[in-house]
């Protein structure tokens, strides 16, 4: 039960320090995105700091996902990508 916590503790700590990262690569670009105005990067492409950034993020956000929600959850999420756009 430990190392399974201890587990999911490195992957929350891992999410925060990818977040932390492409946060500091959009300052340094000029801007933080936000809800409220346009995206920074639509006038310019992203570094490969920042892509690489945020494949650490997307990657651990779906693993703590996939780790926390039940399977039939993860199962219609991912079966949902293939089957509503046809849809089916």
């Amino acid at each position: 039960m430990r190392a399974a916590r201890s587990k999911l503790d490195a992957l929350l700590a891992l999410l925060n320090s990818a977040a932390q990262e492409v946060i500091a690569e959009y300052e340094s670009m000029g801007g933080v995105p936000s809800t409220d105005s346009a995206h920074p990067l639509d006038a310019k492409p992203p570094t490969v700091a920042l892509r690489n950034a945020l494949r650490i993020l997307e990657g651990a956000c779906e693993q703590l996902c996939t780790t926390l929600a039940p399977p039939a959850h993860t199962l219609l999420n991912v079966s949902g990508t293939y089957l509503f756009p046809l849809g089916i």
